[in-house]
């Protein structure tokens, strides 16, 4: 589930750097102008540069499931639970029945 990878493959002649994160199904090639696959010559180049990419994402900002960019998570249900209460949110009439 929570499986990070950075490797290289080797496609036709030359190499993709192939990336995996925690909030991707499968592993995909590091893409270049055009969505087209970046190449590299040799074995080498390519997982340095898949291990660079896995790098700089653990250095930037993760982002937890369900985050708002700009806010929390807290800050935005406050922010849901403010609009409903203050009358600008969508109200849920409930109708209640009793069974014979």
């Amino acid at each position: 589930m929570n499986e990070f990878s950075g490797y290289a493959t080797k496609r036709g002649g030359q190499w993709w750097a192939m990336v995996r994160f925690a909030r991707d199904a499968k592993p995909k090639p590091i893409m270049d102008k055009g969505e087209k696959p970046r190449t590299y010559p040799d074995e080498l180049s390519a997982t340095k540069a898949a291990l660079s990419h896995v790098l700089a994402y653990f250095n930037g900002h993760l982002v937890c499931s369900g985050e708002i960019k700009g806010g929390s998570i807290k800050e935005a249900k406050r922010a849901r639970a403010e609009r409903l209460f203050m009358g600008g949110g969508k109200t849920v009439e409930i109708e209640r029945r009793e069974i014979a």
